[in-house]
């Protein structure tokens, strides 16, 4: 058979010619590629198909090639290359020649091949399977993938047809349980007794209201501003607004945030109504909302004043039985102070300072005896003397009379209770004062007798510092109580330094007010203090000295945080007086300048910038001065100078 081997050259397929020894006499370029040896040298070297390739089963028709005369059946067959490669092929082997040997020869030497003796030669044909199962396999695992959707999507399409009948259903049954959730929850809330409301970023009230509400800010908070809910006026009204702009933008955290808000709602009918806010968050934990939460404790309020009622009474039975003394003391400077008030707020332009003075001392020493009425009408009388200081009119001045007038009424039912509790009259005692008053004349016809004079002053008419101040610490222990901080007893030193106290009653009725800035001011909180590390329990003391013959000296001292001369010339800013040019020691001064204070607040306690004024007052009444000295972290120290008297001013 004359033919030319190139005509495989261009075949994708692999194709061996092989001689009667099984040697390759050619191979096209896809043999040499499945075999990873060029043609040239695979045909130069002779090497035989068997070598080449390991078949993993007996391919017959290439071990007996000889007896191949007719084209075999393709035989599939896994093979493995020296160079390790493997694959899977299907092989046929086909007889070739030309008629004559020298033909042969001459045709497929043209073509780069060699022909045996005998001329005979056979092809080997592969056709290479690997990719097709390759393709099959992926192509059937897609198939069953998709075949997997397919059945999804068919489940989906039932699930959806199924849904879709069900949905209107479906719907109205979740409509009546919302409702019905709706209508449950309304009962909730209309069945409580606080009143819950919800505003939004622009202050307005949404729908979701309870019936109390109605009751409670007696109008319907419904579509408007809460503002006007809480009948805030412009300045409060401003400062909401914008804690209501910081609260939404979720500046701080909101147990530091609602604290800043309003906490009580004032009731035009004189209910105590406290306010609570909870902020409602999305998904994002942004907050959409605020709910207020407004509750009447009135009930409450007053169950907690009977029991403060209840309470101090209680304290003041038991002062009233340990320390008669002091109180005989309080009685006989109240009635002077009441008096003094009643004069300088009867007359037609009242003597402001004066008047603030003497009945803020009187509170003082009606609260350290738990004289609470008393206390509490002196308090006000202090509210409506301010008020006419900063709008003088009749109508304010009229309030102020008759309140005023109370105070005698309330000091003689303190008198008429002592008398009761005790079984003894302050009057009676007061009586006995003219029998002291008879024991000074005595004293005085005795100036013969300076050393008779002396024994009998100290014997009859001196007493204790311990006698006359121990009694203070009730009014420590109750101001630090309130305040919720802990303080030692009151440290007197010498506690048996004798002086008449007599003529120093109105010096000494005044201290009340260093007490109460010593526990106010001074004095820190119980974790303050030991930050600082310092005892929990902070020190308070009294200090009498006898500098000279004819002089005395009192110092109350205690170890708080001090007076901080930034924070005094702050204060001075504020009220327009010029500071710049005096010492942090001339600044502090300051602090005896009437209606001048370091606190922000007003209270019971402290704010009103009298206390230290009426010291001062007191003392240059008896020829003395008064001075504070102050290290900031350390304490401070009230310095009082006055004369030593042993006569009755």
């Amino acid at each position: 058979m004359n033919f030319s081997a190139k005509i495989f050259d261009t075949l994708l397929e692999p194709v061996f010619i092989l001689d009667a020894a099984g040697a390759v006499t050619y191979c096209n370029e896809a043999a040499s590629i499945i075999t990873d040896i060029s043609a040239r040298k695979v045909v130069r070297s002779k090497m035989k198909l068997l070598e080449l390739v390991q078949f993993e089963g007996p391919v017959q028709a290439l071990i007996d090639i000889e007896k191949v005369t007719d084209p075999t059946a393709y035989q599939e067959i896994s093979f493995t290359t020296g160079s390790g490669r493997t694959g899977r092929v299907q092989l046929t082997v086909q007889r070739i020649g030309p008629e004559s040997a020298a033909a042969s020869a001459a045709q497929v030497g043209a073509s780069g091949t060699s022909a045996d003796a005998s001329g005979k030669n056979w092809l080997v044909f592969f056709r290479d399977v690997t990719l097709e199962e390759t393709l099959q396999r992926k192509y059937r695992g897609e198939l069953e993938k998709k075949e997997n959707v397919i059945r999804d999507l068919e489940v989906a399409q039932a699930k959806l047809e199924d849904y879709s009948r069900n949905l209107e259903s479906m719907v109205l049954d979740r409509t009546a349980r919302l409702s019905t959730l709706n209508s449950q929850m309304k009962a909730l809330l209309d069945s409580l007794e606080q009143g819950f409301l919800i505003f939004d970023r622009n202050g307005k009230c949404l729908d979701i209201v309870s019936r109390a509400c109605q009751k409670i800010f007696m109008t319907d908070p419904r579509g408007r501003p809460i503002g006007e809910i809480l009948r805030l006026e412009s300045k409060p009204l401003a400062a909401f607004n914008k804690w209501m702009a910081a609260a939404f933008a979720d500046l701080l955290p909101w147990e530091d945030m609602a604290p800043l808000a309003p906490a009580t709602f004032h009731h035009p009918l004189e209910k105590q109504i406290s306010l609570s806010y909870y902020p409602l968050r999305n998904d994002q934990s942004a907050i959409d909302g605020i709910v207020l939460v407004a509750t009447d404790i009135t009930t409450l309020v007053e169950a907690q004043r009977t029991a403060e009622v209840e309470r101090s009474y209680a304290k003041m039975v038991l002062q009233i039985v340990r320390q008669k003394r002091q109180i005989q003391n309080f009685v006989y400077e109240g009635e002077r102070l009441i008096a003094d008030t009643l004069m300088l707020t009867g007359q037609h332009q009242p003597a402001f300072d004066e008047a603030f003075r003497c009945l803020h001392t009187l509170k003082g020493g009606a609260a350290s005896f738990s004289i609470g009425p008393l206390v509490e009408a002196a308090h006000t009388c202090e509210e409506i003397l301010l008020q006419w200081r900063d709008n003088p009119n009749e109508e304010i001045l009229a309030q102020l009379r008759i309140k005023t007038q109370e105070l005698p009424r309330l000091l003689e039912q303190f008198i008429d209770e002592f008398k009761q509790i005790s079984g003894k009259s302050l009057r009676q005692d007061t009586t006995r004062e003219v029998s002291n008053r008879q024991l000074t004349q005595f004293y005085h016809q005795l100036s013969s007798q300076p050393e008779l004079r002396k024994k009998f002053l100290e014997t009859f008419l001196f007493e204790t510092a311990e006698e006359i101040f121990r009694s203070t610490d009730d009014l420590l222990f109750k101001i630090a109580s309130d305040l919720g901080k802990q303080v030692c007893p009151l440290e007197i030193e010498p506690a048996e330094f004798l002086l008449w106290s007599r003529p120093y009653k109105r010096l000494f009725s005044t201290f009340v007010h260093a007490f109460r800035n010593s526990l106010g001011h001074g004095i820190e909180t119980t974790k303050e203090r030991e930050d600082a590390k310092k005892s929990p329990w902070g020190r308070v003391g009294l200090h009498i000295q006898r500098t000279s013959p004819d002089t005395v000296r009192f110092i109350i001292w205690d170890d708080g945080r001090g007076i901080d001369p930034a924070q005094v010339r702050r204060k001075l800013a504020e009220k327009g007086i010029p500071h710049e040019s005096k010492s942090d020691e001339e600044v502090i001064q300051q602090v005896f300048e009437i209606s001048f204070s370091t606190a922000d607040t007003v209270t019971q306690l402290s704010g009103r910038g009298v206390g230290m004024d009426a010291i001062l007052s007191a003392a240059r009444e008896l020829g003395g001065t008064a001075r504070v000295e102050s290290e900031p972290g350390l304490g401070s120290q009230l310095i009082i100078e006055v004369p030593w008297l042993e006569e009755d001013l």
